[in-house]
């Protein structure tokens, strides 16, 4: 024991007060004692990954070459003569742009290192590394925007105009090529964060598949620690290992070389265990997350409110009326016109394709339910046989998906030959764009429900109900019709209950990029 540890322990010896005393008086209220965690361990430090620091070294070269690059193509676009041209201050002082430059150059950068753009604990993250960039760019010139008032340098607006949004939109660019690089190497196992879990056996592993499932979110799973009564019965049954219970959750940590140690929910890992962990963590490396009993529900609604000494987690009502609604409408409609405008040489190439082959009609109508439970009929191409929707269960049989909720099948006999092409470019959809004109659909949204299919989404049927379907979606994106039909039914979940105005763009963005990759198309 350190001689720090020992004057602690003669403090605490004299002073007649127990190691864990808020521990103990949780025992006499709650009436059944916790388990004990170790606290008497220290805990090895982690070193910061090989692979994130080599990421963080090429993402700053990138941010800095991309900063200088769109600082001089601001200069050129905005000064014929580069070699010649200087910002003029009352009295004798001149200096030249190209100083200028390369000093908001370095400038930026420093920005963006208080920003904390680099931090190991966000880069890769998506929104929250975007979030910095963008503050730090924004405070840096509105800085930049008062010094020059104040001081009287006469510097051209047309230069910082162009500057901020070239080299802002830069950075972001690079940004996320680099995020799609890392998250190509996640999905075969590659730059991944390894995660202990602390909880009970229940909510550990619930957490651990959630984790395993979303590779692409960075984190893999090398082991749980659980209450001591469950090490045994979890370490024979667990498709995880088991790597200690919660006396020894030190040595759990130490045997897992985790970077990263996450609570789940628990009723006997008790808040002061938790802080007690936290304090153990401090100046190792290591990140303490902690998962709440709250899923599918995403950050925007989500905000941190300190009550009486507790961080409560407040969780705002989903939105489904008012300005939000008026913006995503109008998004719809935008998008509906100018796809119907853009696309129509297509509509009559693909109706007039459908004629010559098959000679039925070219569209195909259904009846769908939407907001509100309306029914509607729905506008797609015809891509099956005439009376093909009367032959579902025979189809369902021959492809031994006779239980299916959501069937489709990429060996379905009633698919015509122009049918399966325009199946794989999701060109069949495009016809749906009348029904958002028609204000029936929206351009993302959930799957539109045949009558009789709500009894498979069970609960979830009436907050479905509370938003338009869509002609793509968030399951849409992520695999389509390889997609479980469970996973369907939580993706148009989460959909509906955290929907917003920019998840809709980056959603069609994603949209695109996938029916350009002919990602699970059948």
């Amino acid at each position: 024991m350190s001689s720090v540890e020992d004057r602690l322990q003669a403090v605490k010896t004299v002073s007649g007060v127990p190691p864990v005393l808020p521990v103990q008086l949780e025992r006499r209220d709650m009436g059944t004692a916790p388990t004990e965690p170790s606290t008497s361990e220290p805990i090895r430090p982690v070193h910061v990954r090989r692979w994130m620091r080599r990421y963080v070294r090429n993402l700053f070269m990138t941010d800095a070459v991309i900063i200088a690059a769109m600082m001089l193509l601001s200069q050129s676009l905005r000064f014929d003569d580069l070699w010649d041209v200087t910002v003029a201050k009352p009295g004798d002082v001149a200096i030249s742009y190209w100083a200028l430059t390369i000093l908001l150059t370095a400038t930026w950068l420093i920005a963006l290192a208080i920003w904390g753009a680099w931090d190991h604990k966000v880069v890769g993250e998506g929104p929250s590394e975007y979030k910095r960039v963008i503050s730090a760019s924004l405070y840096l010139f509105g800085f930049v925007a008062i010094v020059c008032y104040l001081l009287q340098f006469d510097v051209a607006r047309g230069y910082l105009a162009l500057a901020l949004p070239l080299g802002l939109s830069g950075v972001m660019a690079g940004r996320w090529v680099w995020r799609q690089l890392l998250r190509e190497h996640r999905k075969v196992g590659g730059y991944m964060n390894s995660v202990l879990i602390i909880g009970d056996g229940r909510s550990a592993s619930a957490l651990a598949r959630r984790l395993r499932q979303q590779s692409a979110s960075g984190y893999r799973v090398v082991g749980l620690c659980v209450p001591d009564d469950q090490v045994a019965a979890y370490t024979e049954h667990s498709e995880f290992p088991v790597l200690g219970g919660f006396t020894d959750f030190t040595g759990a940590i130490d045997r897992s070389a985790a970077n990263t140690v996450a609570v789940s929910s628990s009723t006997r890992f008790t808040p002061e265990h938790v802080r007690q962990l936290g304090w153990r963590l401090e100046g190792t490396g290591i990140r303490l997350c902690l998962a709440p009993s709250l899923t599918d529900v995403a950050g925007p609604r989500i905000h941190v409110k300190p009550v009486a000494g507790l961080p409560l987690l407040v969780v705002e009502e989903p939105t489904f009326k008012g300005p939000k609604l008026v913006a995503k409408t109008v998004l719809d409609l935008v998008i509906a016109v100018i796809g119907v405008t853009a696309l129509s040489p297509v509509f009559l190439a693909v109706a007039a394709a459908i004629k010559i082959t098959d000679r039925g009609p070219v569209f195909f109508r259904q009846e769908r339910v939407g907001r509100g439970g309306q029914t509607f009929r729905v506008w797609k191409f015809r891509s099956m046989r005439v009376g093909a929707d009367k032959a579902v269960s025979q189809a369902k049989q021959a492809a031994g998906q006779s239980g299916a909720v959501f069937y489709k099948s990429a060996d379905d006999a009633r698919i015509t030959k122009i049918g399966r092409f325009i199946r794989k470019t999701s060109i069949d959809e495009l016809p749906q764009l009348f029904n958002v004109l028609s204000l029936q659909m929206s351009i993302v949204g959930p799957r539109p429900l045949v009558p009789g299919e709500g009894a498979e989404v069970g609960n979830f049927l009436e907050r479905r109900m509370l938003v338009k379907p869509g002609i793509t979606g968030l399951w849409q994106v992520s695999g389509r019709s390889d997609v479980s039909a469970e996973e369907r039914i939580r993706l148009d979940f989460y959909y509906v209950e955290n929907w917003s105005v920019a998840s809709d763009l980056t959603i069609i963005a994603k949209t695109v990029k996938t029916v350009l990759a002919k990602q699970g198309a059948y």
